[in-house]
């Protein structure tokens, strides 16, 4: 994944006051199954396996012995197709293995602001990338998660970062060789997502049934610089989020967005 921001670098959570209090009352972030995403593309990639060939080249045979403690004789090359074809799996069903959460990046958005907070009744988290890695609390290998800024492009099929052929060459073991491998997809996301302008964090979970995400543990007060209310948010909304963070002691500043505020003499918002 290419993560190539500094650790200064301003990001922006936003959401309604339910899931702020929800964050604030489980000291959690979080993070949504690939699969249950609005996008279908969320975890997208292919992968090739390898085929048996007529004949094999490898005559050379093994004795196997397998889960149930029965043994088999199985050729080199049978053993090396049953192995690109698991790792293939794994990339097929990408989706059921990533889980996101996903901010913004660097400056204040009025396009986040109409989803969330249209009403006057949204709430954004302003944190940096530093306080992000620094407030995390994955309970899993160091392996199995990731941060990084989203890529967009046109066409997630013909790219070469999302499509795998492990029918010739290494052929990722389970565990952290897939992991390394499998962790950069879901750092891609189709041009139209565009203006989310995403940094995340990302990890890997074995398929978990009925899932659509987890919480993982932050230092809240690690994470969080400032907590903003909507620009259209009246005294009674910025009320309310103020009690509610006293509630859960949260001692952060509370700010109302000016980014619909009156114009200076210099042309700029307040």
């Amino acid at each position: 994944m290419n993560d190539e921001v500094r650790d200064d670098t301003a990001i922006w959570r936003y959401m309604d006051l339910p899931k702020f209090v929800a964050m604030l009352a489980s000291d959690t972030l979080w993070f949504a199954k690939a699969k249950h995403l609005e996008d279908n593309y969320e975890g997208f990639c292919q992968a090739k396996a390898g085929e048996m060939p007529q004949n094999d080249p490898h005559s050379k045979c093994i004795t196997r012995t397998t889960a149930g403690g029965e043994t088999a004789v199985i050729s080199v090359t049978q053993m090396l197709v049953e192995s690109s074809k698991n790792a293939a799996a794994y990339f097929e069903n990408a989706r059921d293995h990533l889980y996101v959460n996903s901010w913004c990046l660097a400056d204040e958005s009025m396009a986040m602001w109409e989803i969330y907070g249209s009403n006057g009744g949204g709430i954004a988290v302003k944190s940096s990338v530093g306080q992000y890695r620094r407030a995390a609390r994955f309970e899993m290998w160091e392996e199995q998660y990731a941060y990084g800024k989203v890529e967009y492009e046109d066409d997630p099929h013909s790219n070469p970062a999302l499509n795998f052929d492990f029918s010739a060459g290494p052929i990722p073991l389970p565990g952290s060789g897939v992991w390394e491998k499998l962790l950069p997809v879901a750092f891609h996301k189709r041009t139209c997502f565009a203006h989310e302008r995403e940094w995340r964090g990302a990890l890997y979970q074995d398929p978990r049934a009925d899932c659509y995400g987890c919480n993982i543990n932050f230092d809240l007060k690690e994470l969080i610089s400032v907590v903003y209310v909507g620009p259209r948010a009246d005294n009674l909304f910025f009320d309310i989020a103020g009690s509610i963070m006293e509630k859960f002691g949260l001692q952060k500043p509370l700010e109302r967005s000016t980014l619909l505020g009156p114009v200076h003499k210099g042309g700029t918002a307040s």
